[in-house]
Protein backbone atom coordinates (compact mmCIF):
# COMPACT_ATOMS: atom_id res chain seq x y z
CA UNK A 1 0.00 0.00 0.00
CA UNK A 2 2.84 2.34 0.89
CA UNK A 3 4.63 1.62 -2.40
CA UNK A 4 1.41 2.16 -4.31
CA UNK A 5 0.89 5.59 -2.76
CA UNK A 6 4.53 6.46 -3.44
CA UNK A 7 4.17 5.44 -7.10
CA UNK A 8 0.93 7.45 -7.35
CA UNK A 9 2.72 10.48 -5.91
CA UNK A 10 5.54 10.11 -8.43
CA UNK A 11 3.03 10.00 -11.28
CA UNK A 12 1.37 13.21 -10.07
CA UNK A 13 4.85 14.80 -9.90
CA UNK A 14 5.37 13.95 -13.63
CA UNK A 15 8.50 11.93 -12.85
CA UNK A 16 9.77 10.34 -16.09
CA UNK A 17 11.55 7.42 -14.38
CA UNK A 18 8.43 6.26 -12.53
CA UNK A 19 6.26 6.53 -15.65
CA UNK A 20 8.87 4.73 -17.79
CA UNK A 21 9.15 1.92 -15.24
CA UNK A 22 5.37 1.39 -15.21
CA UNK A 23 4.99 1.35 -19.01
CA UNK A 24 7.86 -1.05 -19.64
CA UNK A 25 6.21 -4.11 -18.04
CA UNK A 26 2.87 -5.83 -18.30
CA UNK A 27 2.51 -5.62 -14.54
CA UNK A 28 3.01 -1.87 -14.72
CA UNK A 29 0.38 -1.49 -17.46
CA UNK A 30 -2.02 -3.53 -15.31
CA UNK A 31 -1.21 -1.13 -12.45
CA UNK A 32 -2.07 1.80 -14.75
CA UNK A 33 -5.46 0.28 -15.58
CA UNK A 34 -6.15 -0.44 -11.90
CA UNK A 35 -5.18 3.12 -11.05
CA UNK A 36 -7.63 4.40 -13.68
CA UNK A 37 -10.37 2.20 -12.18
CA UNK A 38 -9.73 3.34 -8.58
CA UNK A 39 -9.43 7.03 -9.47
CA UNK A 40 -12.65 6.83 -11.49
CA UNK A 41 -14.52 5.27 -8.56
CA UNK A 42 -13.15 7.88 -6.14
CA UNK A 43 -14.16 10.70 -8.48
CA UNK A 44 -17.57 9.09 -8.92
CA UNK A 45 -18.18 9.19 -5.16
CA UNK A 46 -19.43 12.72 -5.77
CA UNK A 47 -22.53 11.18 -7.31
CA UNK A 48 -23.58 10.03 -3.82
CA UNK A 49 -24.24 13.68 -3.01
CA UNK A 50 -27.61 13.03 -4.62
CA UNK A 51 -28.50 10.52 -1.89
CA UNK A 52 -30.20 13.00 0.53
CA UNK A 53 -32.39 14.35 -2.24
CA UNK A 54 -33.21 10.81 -3.41
CA UNK A 55 -34.35 9.86 0.10
CA UNK A 56 -36.28 13.08 0.68
CA UNK A 57 -38.03 13.29 -2.69
CA UNK A 58 -41.64 12.02 -2.32
CA UNK A 59 -42.54 8.77 -4.03
CA UNK A 60 -45.21 8.53 -6.72
CA UNK A 61 -47.77 7.30 -4.17
CA UNK A 62 -46.93 10.15 -1.79
CA UNK A 63 -47.21 12.69 -4.60
CA UNK A 64 -50.54 11.18 -5.64
CA UNK A 65 -51.87 11.35 -2.08
CA UNK A 66 -50.72 14.96 -1.78
CA UNK A 67 -52.43 15.90 -5.05
CA UNK A 68 -55.67 14.24 -3.87
CA UNK A 69 -55.42 16.00 -0.50
CA UNK A 70 -54.72 19.36 -2.17
CA UNK A 71 -57.65 18.90 -4.55
CA UNK A 72 -59.93 17.93 -1.66
CA UNK A 73 -58.81 20.94 0.34
CA UNK A 74 -59.28 23.24 -2.65
CA UNK A 75 -62.76 21.85 -3.33
CA UNK A 76 -63.73 22.16 0.34
CA UNK A 77 -62.46 25.74 0.42
CA UNK A 78 -64.35 26.59 -2.78
CA UNK A 79 -67.55 24.97 -1.49
CA UNK A 80 -67.25 26.80 1.82
CA UNK A 81 -66.69 30.08 -0.01
CA UNK A 82 -69.69 29.47 -2.29
CA UNK A 83 -71.90 28.48 0.66
CA UNK A 84 -70.79 31.53 2.61
CA UNK A 85 -71.48 33.80 -0.34
CA UNK A 86 -74.82 32.12 -0.98
CA UNK A 87 -75.79 32.46 2.68
CA UNK A 88 -74.82 36.12 2.66
CA UNK A 89 -76.75 36.76 -0.54
CA UNK A 90 -79.73 34.79 0.73
CA UNK A 91 -79.68 36.77 3.99
CA UNK A 92 -79.63 40.06 2.11
CA UNK A 93 -82.45 38.87 -0.16
CA UNK A 94 -84.54 37.73 2.77
CA UNK A 95 -84.00 41.03 4.58
CA UNK A 96 -84.87 42.92 1.43
CA UNK A 97 -88.03 40.86 0.93
CA UNK A 98 -89.05 41.33 4.54
CA UNK A 99 -88.41 45.05 4.30
CA UNK A 100 -90.34 45.31 1.03
CA UNK A 101 -93.18 43.18 2.39
CA UNK A 102 -93.44 45.27 5.55
CA UNK A 103 -93.39 48.46 3.52
CA UNK A 104 -96.00 47.08 1.10
CA UNK A 105 -98.18 45.96 4.01
CA UNK A 106 -97.85 49.36 5.66
CA UNK A 107 -98.86 51.25 2.55
CA UNK A 108 -101.33 48.93 0.87
CA UNK A 109 -102.36 46.42 3.54
CA UNK A 110 -105.44 48.34 4.61
CA UNK A 111 -106.47 48.94 1.01
CA UNK A 112 -106.11 45.26 0.15
CA UNK A 113 -108.15 44.24 3.17
CA UNK A 114 -110.89 46.65 2.10
CA UNK A 115 -110.77 45.30 -1.45
CA UNK A 116 -110.97 41.71 -0.16
CA UNK A 117 -113.92 42.66 2.02
CA UNK A 118 -115.67 44.28 -0.94
CA UNK A 119 -114.87 41.21 -3.08
CA UNK A 120 -116.28 38.87 -0.43
CA UNK A 121 -119.42 41.00 -0.14
CA UNK A 122 -120.27 41.18 -3.82
CA UNK A 123 -118.58 38.06 -5.30
CA UNK A 124 -120.47 34.84 -5.75
CA UNK A 125 -119.81 31.96 -3.33
CA UNK A 126 -118.07 29.95 -6.06
CA UNK A 127 -115.78 32.90 -6.90
CA UNK A 128 -114.89 33.25 -3.22
CA UNK A 129 -114.18 29.50 -3.08
CA UNK A 130 -111.98 29.73 -6.17
CA UNK A 131 -110.00 32.56 -4.51
CA UNK A 132 -109.51 30.48 -1.38
CA UNK A 133 -108.24 27.55 -3.48
CA UNK A 134 -105.50 29.78 -4.89
CA UNK A 135 -104.23 30.73 -1.42
CA UNK A 136 -101.39 28.70 0.06
CA UNK A 137 -102.73 29.12 3.62
CA UNK A 138 -106.43 29.09 4.54
CA UNK A 139 -107.85 29.56 8.03
CA UNK A 140 -110.56 27.39 9.56
CA UNK A 141 -112.78 30.48 9.92
CA UNK A 142 -112.54 31.21 6.17
CA UNK A 143 -113.56 27.62 5.39
CA UNK A 144 -116.54 27.89 7.78
CA UNK A 145 -117.72 31.05 6.03
CA UNK A 146 -117.57 29.50 2.52
CA UNK A 147 -118.54 25.83 2.81
CA UNK A 148 -122.21 26.43 3.58
CA UNK A 149 -122.74 28.86 0.71
CA UNK A 150 -120.48 27.35 -1.96
CA UNK A 151 -120.90 23.61 -1.23
CA UNK A 152 -117.36 22.53 -2.27
CA UNK A 153 -116.76 19.13 -3.79
CA UNK A 154 -114.89 16.50 -1.77
CA UNK A 155 -111.71 17.21 -3.81
CA UNK A 156 -112.00 20.98 -3.20
CA UNK A 157 -112.74 20.38 0.48
CA UNK A 158 -109.64 18.19 0.74
CA UNK A 159 -107.48 20.98 -0.74
CA UNK A 160 -108.90 23.51 1.74
CA UNK A 161 -108.35 21.21 4.71
CA UNK A 162 -104.77 20.41 3.62
CA UNK A 163 -103.98 24.14 3.53
CA UNK A 164 -105.71 24.97 6.83
CA UNK A 165 -103.92 22.53 9.14
CA UNK A 166 -107.24 21.80 10.85
CA UNK A 167 -107.38 19.28 13.70
CA UNK A 168 -109.43 16.08 13.52
CA UNK A 169 -112.31 17.64 15.47
CA UNK A 170 -112.30 20.75 13.27
CA UNK A 171 -112.15 18.54 10.16
CA UNK A 172 -115.22 16.55 11.25
CA UNK A 173 -117.12 19.78 12.04
CA UNK A 174 -116.23 21.34 8.68
CA UNK A 175 -117.24 18.17 6.83
CA UNK A 176 -120.65 18.25 8.55
CA UNK A 177 -121.09 21.90 7.52
CA UNK A 178 -120.17 21.03 3.90
CA UNK A 179 -122.38 17.95 3.85
CA UNK A 180 -119.48 15.68 2.93
CA UNK A 181 -119.06 12.24 4.47
CA UNK A 182 -115.76 11.15 5.95
CA UNK A 183 -115.54 8.18 3.59
CA UNK A 184 -115.91 10.55 0.60
CA UNK A 185 -112.94 12.57 1.86
CA UNK A 186 -110.98 9.37 2.45
CA UNK A 187 -111.76 8.20 -1.09
CA UNK A 188 -110.54 11.52 -2.53
CA UNK A 189 -107.35 11.36 -0.52
CA UNK A 190 -106.78 7.74 -1.53
CA UNK A 191 -107.27 8.66 -5.20
CA UNK A 192 -104.83 11.58 -4.89
CA UNK A 193 -102.28 9.38 -3.14
CA UNK A 194 -102.67 6.76 -5.86
CA UNK A 195 -102.03 9.43 -8.50
CA UNK A 196 -98.96 10.60 -6.59
CA UNK A 197 -97.69 7.02 -6.26
CA UNK A 198 -98.23 6.43 -9.96
CA UNK A 199 -96.33 9.61 -10.82
CA UNK A 200 -93.49 8.68 -8.46
CA UNK A 201 -93.36 5.23 -10.06
CA UNK A 202 -92.98 6.86 -13.47
CA UNK A 203 -90.25 9.09 -12.07
CA UNK A 204 -88.40 6.14 -10.47
CA UNK A 205 -85.60 6.08 -13.12
CA UNK A 206 -84.70 9.63 -12.08
CA UNK A 207 -84.78 8.70 -8.37
CA UNK A 208 -82.54 5.69 -9.02
CA UNK A 209 -80.01 7.82 -10.89
CA UNK A 210 -79.99 10.36 -8.04
CA UNK A 211 -79.97 7.64 -5.32
CA UNK A 212 -83.00 9.27 -3.67
CA UNK A 213 -85.93 7.72 -1.81
CA UNK A 214 -89.55 8.70 -2.42
CA UNK A 215 -89.69 10.61 0.87
CA UNK A 216 -86.53 12.57 0.01
CA UNK A 217 -87.94 13.36 -3.43
CA UNK A 218 -91.20 14.54 -1.84
CA UNK A 219 -89.26 16.85 0.50
CA UNK A 220 -87.56 18.41 -2.50
CA UNK A 221 -90.93 18.88 -4.23
CA UNK A 222 -92.37 20.47 -1.08
CA UNK A 223 -89.53 22.99 -1.04
CA UNK A 224 -90.33 24.11 -4.58
CA UNK A 225 -94.13 23.79 -4.14
CA UNK A 226 -94.50 21.20 -6.89
CA UNK A 227 -96.10 17.79 -7.26
CA UNK A 228 -94.94 14.64 -9.05
CA UNK A 229 -97.68 15.20 -11.60
CA UNK A 230 -96.29 18.65 -12.38
CA UNK A 231 -92.80 17.17 -12.82
CA UNK A 232 -94.22 14.72 -15.35
CA UNK A 233 -95.90 17.62 -17.15
CA UNK A 234 -92.58 19.51 -17.28
CA UNK A 235 -90.84 16.48 -18.76
CA UNK A 236 -93.61 16.10 -21.31
CA UNK A 237 -93.19 19.74 -22.37
CA UNK A 238 -89.46 19.06 -22.82
CA UNK A 239 -90.31 16.09 -25.08
CA UNK A 240 -88.38 13.66 -22.89
CA UNK A 241 -89.12 10.76 -20.56
CA UNK A 242 -88.01 9.85 -17.02
CA UNK A 243 -86.03 6.93 -18.47
CA UNK A 244 -84.04 9.25 -20.74
CA UNK A 245 -83.38 11.69 -17.90
CA UNK A 246 -82.33 8.83 -15.60
CA UNK A 247 -79.94 7.45 -18.21
CA UNK A 248 -78.37 10.88 -18.64
CA UNK A 249 -78.02 11.39 -14.88
CA UNK A 250 -76.46 7.96 -14.42
CA UNK A 251 -73.70 8.97 -16.85
CA UNK A 252 -72.98 12.40 -15.41
CA UNK A 253 -73.68 11.89 -11.72
CA UNK A 254 -70.52 11.45 -9.64
CA UNK A 255 -71.36 10.58 -6.05
CA UNK A 256 -68.76 10.77 -3.27
CA UNK A 257 -68.63 6.97 -3.16
CA UNK A 258 -67.90 6.83 -6.89
CA UNK A 259 -65.20 9.47 -6.55
CA UNK A 260 -63.61 7.56 -3.66
CA UNK A 261 -63.72 4.37 -5.70
CA UNK A 262 -62.09 6.14 -8.65
CA UNK A 263 -59.33 7.59 -6.43
CA UNK A 264 -58.72 4.19 -4.82
CA UNK A 265 -58.44 2.54 -8.25
CA UNK A 266 -55.99 5.20 -9.47
CA UNK A 267 -53.92 4.87 -6.28
CA UNK A 268 -53.76 1.09 -6.67
CA UNK A 269 -52.52 1.57 -10.23
CA UNK A 270 -49.84 4.00 -9.02
CA UNK A 271 -48.77 1.49 -6.35
CA UNK A 272 -48.59 -1.24 -8.98
CA UNK A 273 -46.20 0.91 -11.04
CA UNK A 274 -43.79 1.24 -8.11
CA UNK A 275 -40.65 -0.99 -8.11
CA UNK A 276 -40.91 -4.26 -6.12
CA UNK A 277 -38.33 -3.11 -3.55
CA UNK A 278 -39.91 0.31 -3.13
CA UNK A 279 -39.15 3.57 -4.87
CA UNK A 280 -36.59 4.93 -2.39
CA UNK A 281 -34.51 1.71 -2.17
CA UNK A 282 -34.60 1.53 -5.96
CA UNK A 283 -33.22 5.08 -6.16
CA UNK A 284 -30.31 4.09 -3.89
CA UNK A 285 -29.63 0.95 -5.96
CA UNK A 286 -29.77 2.95 -9.19
CA UNK A 287 -27.36 5.50 -7.73
CA UNK A 288 -24.97 2.74 -6.71
CA UNK A 289 -25.14 1.23 -10.19
CA UNK A 290 -24.31 4.57 -11.79
CA UNK A 291 -21.33 4.94 -9.45
CA UNK A 292 -19.99 1.44 -10.17
CA UNK A 293 -20.45 2.00 -13.91
CA UNK A 294 -18.59 5.34 -13.86
CA UNK A 295 -15.20 3.80 -14.90
CA UNK A 296 -16.84 2.19 -17.93
CA UNK A 297 -18.52 5.49 -18.74
CA UNK A 298 -15.22 7.36 -18.62
CA UNK A 299 -13.43 4.61 -20.60
CA UNK A 300 -16.07 4.69 -23.35
CA UNK A 301 -15.60 8.44 -23.72
CA UNK A 302 -11.80 8.18 -23.79
CA UNK A 303 -11.43 5.07 -25.97
CA UNK A 304 -12.06 6.70 -29.36
CA UNK A 305 -9.76 9.60 -28.52
CA UNK A 306 -7.07 7.18 -27.32
CA UNK A 307 -7.15 5.21 -30.60
CA UNK A 308 -7.08 8.35 -32.76
CA UNK A 309 -4.25 9.68 -30.60
CA UNK A 310 -2.32 6.44 -31.21
CA UNK A 311 -2.63 6.90 -34.98
CA UNK A 312 -1.56 10.54 -34.68
CA UNK A 313 1.45 9.63 -32.51
CA UNK A 314 2.49 6.83 -34.88
CA UNK A 315 2.26 9.19 -37.83
CA UNK A 316 4.88 11.49 -36.30
CA UNK A 317 7.28 8.74 -35.23
CA UNK A 318 5.83 7.34 -32.02
CA UNK A 319 7.25 3.96 -30.92
CA UNK A 320 4.84 2.81 -28.17
CA UNK A 321 2.88 -0.42 -28.51
CA UNK A 322 -0.88 -0.46 -28.08
CA UNK A 323 -0.72 -1.64 -24.42
CA UNK A 324 1.89 0.97 -23.63
CA UNK A 325 -0.13 3.70 -25.31
CA UNK A 326 -3.33 2.70 -23.45
CA UNK A 327 -1.34 2.54 -20.20
CA UNK A 328 -0.02 6.05 -20.82
CA UNK A 329 -3.55 7.37 -21.42
CA UNK A 330 -4.76 5.55 -18.27
CA UNK A 331 -1.96 7.09 -16.17
CA UNK A 332 -2.95 10.56 -17.37
CA UNK A 333 -6.23 10.18 -15.45
CA UNK A 334 -4.44 10.13 -12.09
CA UNK A 335 -5.35 13.77 -11.18
CA UNK A 336 -9.04 13.03 -11.99
CA UNK A 337 -9.53 12.60 -8.26
CA UNK A 338 -10.08 16.37 -8.27
CA UNK A 339 -13.37 15.75 -10.13
CA UNK A 340 -14.89 14.37 -6.90
CA UNK A 341 -16.70 17.56 -5.87
CA UNK A 342 -17.64 18.39 -9.46
CA UNK A 343 -19.91 15.33 -9.57
CA UNK A 344 -21.86 16.48 -6.51
CA UNK A 345 -25.31 17.57 -7.79
CA UNK A 346 -27.16 20.73 -6.83
CA UNK A 347 -27.68 20.67 -3.05
CA UNK A 348 -30.04 23.64 -2.82
CA UNK A 349 -32.95 21.33 -1.96
CA UNK A 350 -31.18 19.74 1.03
CA UNK A 351 -28.73 22.45 2.16
CA UNK A 352 -28.70 26.21 2.61
CA UNK A 353 -28.21 28.34 -0.47
CA UNK A 354 -24.73 29.65 0.57
CA UNK A 355 -23.55 26.09 1.30
CA UNK A 356 -24.88 24.76 -2.01
CA UNK A 357 -23.28 27.66 -3.89
CA UNK A 358 -19.94 27.12 -2.12
CA UNK A 359 -19.92 23.41 -2.98
CA UNK A 360 -20.78 24.16 -6.61
CA UNK A 361 -18.03 26.81 -6.97
CA UNK A 362 -15.41 24.67 -5.22
CA UNK A 363 -16.24 21.72 -7.43
CA UNK A 364 -15.80 23.77 -10.59
CA UNK A 365 -12.44 25.20 -9.43
CA UNK A 366 -11.08 21.77 -8.47
CA UNK A 367 -12.36 20.31 -11.74
CA UNK A 368 -10.51 23.01 -13.69
CA UNK A 369 -7.31 22.19 -11.77
CA UNK A 370 -7.84 18.49 -12.49
CA UNK A 371 -8.38 19.06 -16.23
CA UNK A 372 -5.21 21.14 -16.56
CA UNK A 373 -3.21 18.62 -14.53
CA UNK A 374 -4.57 15.68 -16.57
CA UNK A 375 -3.64 17.47 -19.81
CA UNK A 376 -0.07 18.12 -18.69
CA UNK A 377 0.30 14.55 -17.41
CA UNK A 378 -1.03 13.19 -20.72
CA UNK A 379 1.67 15.07 -22.62
CA UNK A 380 4.28 13.65 -20.22
CA UNK A 381 3.08 10.02 -20.42
CA UNK A 382 2.87 10.22 -24.23
CA UNK A 383 6.41 11.56 -24.51
CA UNK A 384 7.71 8.77 -22.25
CA UNK A 385 5.72 6.02 -23.99
CA UNK A 386 6.48 7.07 -27.59
CA UNK A 387 10.00 8.40 -26.98
CA UNK A 388 9.60 12.02 -28.12
CA UNK A 389 9.48 15.40 -26.40
CA UNK A 390 6.60 17.28 -24.79
CA UNK A 391 6.12 19.59 -27.80
CA UNK A 392 5.81 16.62 -30.11
CA UNK A 393 3.28 15.10 -27.70
CA UNK A 394 1.30 18.35 -27.87
CA UNK A 395 1.43 18.14 -31.68
CA UNK A 396 0.09 14.57 -31.55
CA UNK A 397 -2.80 15.66 -29.31
CA UNK A 398 -3.64 18.59 -31.60
CA UNK A 399 -3.42 16.33 -34.65
CA UNK A 400 -5.78 13.83 -32.99
CA UNK A 401 -8.27 16.56 -32.08
CA UNK A 402 -8.11 17.95 -35.63
CA UNK A 403 -8.71 14.48 -37.05
CA UNK A 404 -11.71 13.85 -34.80
CA UNK A 405 -13.45 17.21 -35.02
CA UNK A 406 -12.41 18.53 -38.44
CA UNK A 407 -10.95 15.96 -40.84
CA UNK A 408 -13.36 13.13 -40.02
CA UNK A 409 -16.57 15.22 -40.40
CA UNK A 410 -15.20 16.79 -43.61
CA UNK A 411 -14.35 13.37 -44.99
CA UNK A 412 -17.82 12.12 -44.13
CA UNK A 413 -19.41 15.06 -45.97
CA UNK A 414 -17.22 14.52 -49.06
CA UNK A 415 -17.97 10.81 -49.03
CA UNK A 416 -21.70 11.54 -48.86
CA UNK A 417 -21.49 13.87 -51.88
CA UNK A 418 -19.47 11.25 -53.77
CA UNK A 419 -21.92 8.43 -53.03
CA UNK A 420 -24.96 10.57 -53.87
CA UNK A 421 -23.39 11.48 -57.17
Amino acid sequence: MKNTLRTYSHILQLRSDAIHEILQSERGIAFALKLFLIVSLIAGLGMWGELPAALRTPTMVERFDKVVADVGEAVATAVAAVESAAAAVQGRIERAVQTASAEFERRFGGLLNQLNAIFDRFASPRARLARLLTQRVVSVREIEEIVVAAQPTPAEMNQLLMRSGASDAETRRLLRLAGIAADQLAAVRAAEQAAVDAAVTELQPILDALSMTSSEFQEVLDQISATPEQVLQWLDRLSTTPEQVGALLSRITATPDKLKELVATARAEVERMAPPLGERPSRVIRLGGQWLASPLHYASEWMLFALVLLLAAKSIGGRATLPQHLGAVALSAAPAIFFLVAYVPDLSSVASLPMASAVHTTGRILALIGVVWCGILLLKTLSVAHGFGMWKSAGAVLLALFGMYAAAPLAAVLASFFLLG
